[in-house]
């Protein structure tokens, strides 16, 4: 539950950095993954958008805490469920309009928490160790494979949506999510202070470093093309199925022996997943949306324009 909590927690702050990037990038410069000197000098050079950052690296930092604490299965669908919650909340607040479907995902985000809150009445461990050898292979075979994807289908001047780049970014921050649940088991075992010298001694680290950088590339990209309430679902739920899986398989996390318990982990983690096809249809008004705003905020001149029909 401590894990749970905290979990939620992360989410909270993460969801305040991820709305502080989104209006910081929708008032910038266009960045593409194909120019990463501009895109990096772009999103650097935006105070807003640091800020932002900074806040997201915090929510990511107590979700590596909390998956320590709590199984992988329990933890990252929480996190998962809160950011999506949240950033359809704060949608709400800014008077942007949301779909049907959204009010319906926002609506079911509740349920599965408190079916995940109610599977961990078991006391199911929570595994802190894994084959280092086999966790590296993997994360660097997702990184390689989602920058092979986004390099084979956006080449040539191909168009990639912002749902596909929040897909792909979500594959690779989840790969960034292994190496938190291998750090987060150093903290569970060590404690905070011993665990430094055998997290740096580790590859954990490391590989989170270019998981997480990938990602927020990709997801940076995917976010300026549309709005978060559409992005940030579809990028969590596609990583929140990876880390789920090949975190209770890597690290060797048992479901709850329970029937009943095991239906309502699963239950819980269906329901995060309901939250692609509720808001996928949505994608193409969106990025139509956010281009046109884009384009009045460039050059307030069309305002009038295009309210002429023009």
């Amino acid at each position: 539950m401590i894990g749970l909590l905290v979990a939620l927690l992360s989410a909270v702050v993460y969801t305040v950095g991820l709305s502080v990037q989104q209006r910081a990038l929708h008032g910038s410069e266009s960045i593409s993954v194909d120019r990463p000197l501009h895109l990096a000098r772009v999103l650097l050079g935006n105070p807003r958008w640091v800020f932002g950052c900074l806040f997201t690296a915090l929510g990511s930092v107590g979700l590596i805490v909390s998956l320590g604490l709590a199984p992988v299965s329990v933890a990252q669908p929480a996190f998962a469920a809160g950011v999506a919650c949240g950033i359809l909340v704060v949608t709400l607040v800014v008077g942007e309009r949301i779909t049907r479907g959204e009010y319906v995902a926002l609506a079911l985000m509740p349920v599965a928490l408190g079916l995940l809150t109610l599977s961990t009445a078991d006391g199911s461990g929570t595994g802190t160790t894994a084959d280092t050898g086999l966790l590296v292979t993997v994360s660097l075979v997702t990184v390689v494979v989602c920058l092979a994807v986004v390099a084979f289908t956006s080449g040539g001047g191909r168009y990639m949506s912002a749902a596909a780049l929040g897909a792909a970014a979500g594959f690779a921050q989840g790969s960034a999510g292994l190496q938190g649940k291998g750090l987060g088991g150093l903290l569970a075992d060590h404690g905070l202070w011993a665990a430094i010298v055998p997290a740096l001694l580790s590859p954990y680290p490391y590989l989170y470093a270019v998981g997480w950088a990938v990602g927020i590339v990709l997801f940076q990209t995917s976010l300026q093309r549309s709005r978060a309430s559409i992005t940030a679902p579809v990028s969590n739920v596609a990583g929140n199925v990876f880390m789920v899986v090949m975190g209770t398989i890597l690290f060797g996390e048992q479901l709850p022996d329970d029937p009943v318990m095991l239906a309502l982990r699963v239950g819980g983690f269906a329901l995060t997943l309901v939250v692609v096809v509720l808001v996928r249809g949505n994608v193409a008004q969106a990025e139509a949306d956010t281009s046109r705003s884009r384009a009045v905020c460039a050059d307030p001149a069309r305002t009038g324009t295009d309210a002429s029909g023009a």
